[in-house]
């Protein structure tokens, strides 16, 4: 049963990975996220049921559109892997029980809203404050004992993030305050492990990019990605 509930772990986690693409792509252009249908984004055709298989579906069209032929991004086959793998990853941590849910929802948001800041550099107020909400309350749910612990990890974290955005302005973002609250608020005291994964990733990734003149220090690089890693490492193992 343990590994029947992997699978099914990786394949809803494949699903929701694919709809995370959708997110990603129409959430920051104000488009509707059921409406149109899945189509190409370069002829515009439907894609068709078939060619909707998360993964499968790009590997055996050569990454291409059946229609245009126009190649189509790694990024969707891989976003579908990703979310797959974090889920099997959550269910192998929880276990079957409802803190589980909780875990899924929040791997699901930290990887829509880590390539959503990477693509336009900003952090969607529609997706991290209801998700603060709706996280606080379930974390609250599921550990009612330790329900201040969230609280005062939600409200600590975007404290945090609302210092450093003072000190250092340019360098943080109010988007990154909400995130932070976010994750305070499902995470709790576990937020710290996040922070502290996000600020040494980023660190270290920032000065390779100086090193390797991809970036100046004019440049503004996008916080987001790295406070979802950290998110998810906790939510993982924190």
């Amino acid at each position: 049963m343990l590994y029947y509930f992997a699978v099914v772990s990786l394949l809803l986690g494949l699903v929701v990975g694919s709809f995370l693409n959708v997110v990603i792509w129409r959430l920051p252009r104000g488009e509707s996220l059921v409406h149109p249908g899945s189509h190409c984004p370069k002829c515009g055709n439907a894609v068709r049921w078939f060619d909707n298989v998360p993964v499968l579906s790009w590997l055996i069209l050569r990454g291409r559109c059946r229609d245009c032929k126009e190649p189509i991004s790694v990024r969707y086959p891989l976003v579908e892997a990703a979310t797959g793998v974090g889920f099997v990853l959550a269910f192998w941590r929880i276990g079957l029980d409802w803190p589980l849910l909780v875990a899924w929802a929040f791997i699901a948001v930290m990887i829509s809203v880590a390539l959503i800041d990477h693509d336009h550099m900003i952090i969607p107020d529609k997706i991290v404050l209801p998700g603060a909400l709706l996280g606080l309350a379930a974390a609250v749910a599921v550990d009612p004992q330790r329900w201040w612990t969230y609280l005062a990890g939600g409200l600590g974290a975007a404290a945090f993030m609302f210092l450093l955005v003072m000190l250092w302005p340019g360098g943080m973002g109010p988007g990154d305050v909400k995130m932070a609250l976010f994750m305070g608020a499902v995470l709790g005291v576990s937020v710290t492990v996040a922070l502290f994964l996000a600020f040494f990733v980023g660190a270290v990734a920032g000065v390779v990019l100086l090193a390797t003149r991809r970036r100046t220090r004019k440049d503004q690089i996008p916080f987001g990605p790295y406070l979802a890693l950290g998110g998810i490492v906790a939510v993982l193992a924190g």
